[in-house]
């Protein structure tokens, strides 16, 4: 134990814990691998039922209608990277929880706008229209998409999504260690100085020692000189 606090004094480079799965399978491969196949199968008539536009508005899902969900749930998982959330859950259930979480997000600021005045209304600014997000059933379409399993276990990914996608939206006050939310400026300064401290006080230390071995070799050469003359 002593010997590694030791490590960790002299080391002069920040460290990191990382999930033990590589961090780039929690980046866009379960994302894409998602909204591909998903993408596919809200075109089918089993899966069009899980997908529902606000506003009344009847018509097939396309590519660019989960651009914003997609979008979205990347800025989540970005914040999840530098969080505790990677040890606590795996990739592919991050990369589905972060989804429904920007799905849920997308519909609720929709629900606003549609509360608000039109455009241009009572002098108001003309405001760019985003695109329209649907509201989808995901963890309907992971029961669809393997309706082999039984209750039991679809109970249970419920349940776990469920608790990741709660871990998530907890990361946007700070929680579980994110790095992007709720950072103390005042002690992460304070943190730093003694850190600062730590290291100058290791190298001064190491520094000295050179010092010391420079100098009992600058006298051993000496001493073998003068030998070497007086023989």
């Amino acid at each position: 134990m002593f010997f590694v606090c030791h490590v960790l004094l002299i080391v002069s480079c920040p460290l990191m814990f990382a999930h033990p799965m590589p961090l780039s399978r929690i980046y866009t491969p379960p994302r894409l691998a998602y909204t591909e196949d998903l993408r596919t199968y809200l075109k089918t008539d089993k899966g069009s039922k899980l997908a529902t536009f606000s506003g009344h508005e009847d018509r097939p899902v396309v590519g660019e209608d989960l651009r914003p969900m997609h979008d979205e749930a990347r800025k989540i998982v970005d914040d999840a990277c530098v969080s505790d959330v990677i040890l606590l859950a795996p990739p592919g259930q991050i990369g589905l929880a972060a989804m429904m979480v920007a799905n849920d997000d997308l519909q609720l600021l929709q629900q606003k706008q549609l509360q608000q005045p039109s455009n241009g209304e009572d002098g108001g600014e003309m405001q760019p229209k985003r695109p329209t997000a649907p509201k989808i059933d995901l963890l309907g379409y992971v029961a669809s998409r393997f309706d082999d399993r039984e209750d039991e276990d679809h109970n249970g990914l419920r349940s776990r999504i469920n608790d990741v996608c709660d871990m998530l939206r907890a990361l946007r006050q700070g929680k579980y260690g994110c790095g992007n939310h709720g950072i103390d400026m005042v002690k992460l300064k304070a943190v730093h100085k003694k850190l600062k401290k730590c290291r100058g006080g290791a190298e001064s230390k190491s520094k000295k020692k050179k010092k010391k071995r420079k100098a009992k070799t600058d006298e051993d050469d000496a001493t073998a000189a003068k030998k070497a003359k007086t023989g």
